[in-house]
Formats: C-alpha cells, sequence, structure tokens
C-alpha cells in the first residue's frame, strides 16, 4: 500500500510469514533537482499483526511520525502511539517498542 505525504512517498506493504504481518515502512524522497540525490529510509519489523489492514496502518502511522519528526513538522501528532483499530497496542517483537 503507498501514499504520499509530504514530499514523501511511503510504501506500507507488510510482509506475511507464519501466519502474521509485520508491518514495515519503506520511505522515499525524490528531488525535483536533477543535481539533488533522492532519500530513502526502511523501517523494518515495526510490529506484527493478525490482518493486513492492521499492518498497514501502524506503518502508515509510523511513517507519518517519523516524517513529521524529520521535518520539524507538527501536522502528523497525532500518529504518535501507533494504536490498531480495536483500540488495543501493536504486537512488537522482543526487545522493540511499536513507537
Amino acid at each position: 500500500m503507498k501514499c504520499g505525504y509530504l514530499g514523501w512517498i511511503i510504501d506500507a506493504t507488510p510482509e506475511f510469514s507464519l501466519g502474521k504481518f509485520f508491518a514495515h515502512a519503506r520511505l522515499v524522497r525524490v528531488s525535483a533537482d536533477e543535481d539533488v540525490d533522492g532519500e530513502m529510509h526502511i523501517e523494518r519489523n515495526l510490529s506484527w499483526f493478525d490482518t493486513e489492514e492492521e499492518a498497514i496502518e501502524v506503518a502508515q502511522q509510523w511513517a507519518f511520525v517519523w516524517i513529521c519528526d524529520r521535518d520539524g513538522s507538527f501536522a502528523g501528532r497525532q500518529f504518535q502511539s501507533p494504536i490498531n483499530q480495536k483500540g488495543t497496542s501493536a504486537q512488537t517483537p522482543a526487545g522493540r517498542s511499536a513507537g
């Protein structure tokens, strides 16, 4: 699932393994200036979920916060705490936090 946000392209397509959807975010920013290199950031294993929709939502929310923190914008602050649609905290791999 790809979307655009503040000049970045966010690919929040999860990976499926062991019966779970693993949330990932791949962010790409391409400059209109041909002399400036684009930027890319990949965040893996944000958390895992039973549904693809939950994994996409958390990856997108994480990406919104990462972009806003990096660009100094406050537009995405409502996404600071990744919560799935059921209102429960995301599951995370051992030793990692969801935020």
